[in-house]
């Protein structure tokens, strides 16, 4: 999927996206320099037959109603959350919960525990999205960093990481 990306490509929007760095397996964004949705949400609308994301802060309604779609085209979409942040976000604004809700092809669970899951990362076929840049609006104005490989070891690696987080038995099942 990496393999899509040129150095210089066309967003949904239109707008050009220019890496800061571009390798074979490797592209690397810097914000506020690129709003990390005009990186995502394209990249979501690719997916075909998963989307496992662990998400720290996401309040992106782009982004969300990307997740949405491919949830509608089928996709199996798994989100990991943190306690607090999902506490915390709930309360102030509940859209990112009540989009998702009894959608059959979402899932959501968030960590039992109240120590930090501060990860900002989703995998589908092919690519993973790494990175200090939350899936949040703030995230457009801060400096932060969105990093998609194509390399299929760090692809499962994350993978790895991503299952055994899910599959903690203190975990908090949303849906």
């Amino acid at each position: 999927m990496l393999g899509q990306l040129a150095a210089t490509r066309q967003s949904s929007a239109g707008s050009t996206i220019t890496p800061a760095l571009s390798s074979g397996r490797h592209a690397l964004y810097y914000t506020p320099d690129v709003n990390p949705e005009r990186v995502d949400v394209p990249l979501l609308t690719k997916a075909r037959g998963h989307i496992d994301a662990a998400f720290y802060s996401f309040t992106d309604k782009p982004t969300a109603e990307a997740l949405l779609a491919a949830a509608n085209r089928g996709v199996k979409v798994r989100i990991y959350r943190d306690q607090e942040q999902f506490e915390d976000e709930k309360q102030r604004n509940p859209y990112m919960t009540t989009i998702f809700a009894g959608n059959p092809n979402i899932q959501i669970r968030v960590k039992g525990s109240r120590a930090l899951m501060h990860l900002k990362a989703w995998s589908t076929e092919g690519l993973l999205r790494d990175g200090s840049s939350n899936l949040s609006a703030a995230a457009k104005h801060q400096d932060n960093s969105v990093v998609l490989s194509s390399d299929a070891e760090e692809i499962q690696a994350f993978e790895k990481k991503f299952t055994e987080m899910w599959n903690r038995s203190d975990n908090i099942v949303i849906q």
